[in-house]
């Protein structure tokens, strides 16, 4: 009927207004028309207008070229919101993963931290009680006795060092009476050679003794 036909062309109207469809009069050859074998009712009238059954099968194609190119572009639309959410998705589980390693390793590294501290609290205690200890045997042991070695290897060394710095402050002191003018310079010479050899043969000896001993050198 012509009512539906007019208020389809109007929808058309108001839907595709921003892309209407063009339409051209075909082309009618005076002396050979194109062979129709089944007779289509939407061939073009005899006075070159267009019937009604050719503009609704147009309207009809142009409506369904609108709706599949909007299908494809909400498809596509859609489909890049998927994949954004699948890219955050695997972000996320990444990030979940390193907070629980994170997490895993900061109670490794709490319960190290409480292991040392009940080591350091034990050393404590033992060096508080051998405090305790030798605080109670100083009070009745003389001074000396307390830094003289027991082995005479390291009793020999600590010879040696005590000859040795005084054999050093000595040079100094004459030094210091040269400086003044209490000794002239062939004095201050004569034992400072003297006491350069002495300090260089104890230093040799005291190098020997460390070695010994398997301390490190001192020199």
């Amino acid at each position: 009927p012509q009512s539906d036909l007019l208020g389809l062309i109007q929808v058309m109207i108001v839907v595709f207004g921003d892309e209407p469809p063009v339409f051209s009069r075909p082309t009618i050859s005076a002396s050979y028309p194109p062979y129709q074998a089944t007779g289509p009712p939407n061939s073009p009238s005899r006075d070159g207008t267009i019937s009604e059954d050719t503009i609704r099968a147009s309207l009809i194609s142009a409506v369904s070229d609108k709706l599949r190119w909007r299908m494809k572009e909400e498809m596509d639309r859609a489909q890049a919101e998927l994949n954004a959410l699948k890219r955050t998705e695997e972000d996320l589980k990444k990030g979940h993963q390193k907070l629980e390693e994170m997490v895993t390793r900061l109670d490794q590294e709490v319960a190290e931290v409480n292991k040392n501290i009940e080591l350091l609290k034990k050393k404590d205690e033992e060096l508080s009680s051998a405090l305790e200890k030798m605080e109670n045997q100083s009070e009745n042991n003389d001074i000396d006795e307390v830094i003289i070695p027991t082995a005479p290897l390291y009793k020999q060394i600590l010879n040696l060092y005590a000859e040795e710095n005084a054999i050093e402050d000595t040079i100094f002191y004459l030094g210091e009476a040269l400086r003044r003018g209490v000794i002239d310079l062939d004095v201050f010479l004569k034992h400072v050679r003297l006491l350069s050899r002495k300090q260089f043969q104890l230093r040799a000896l005291m190098q020997k003794a460390r070695k010994t001993a398997g301390l490190s050198d001192l020199y």
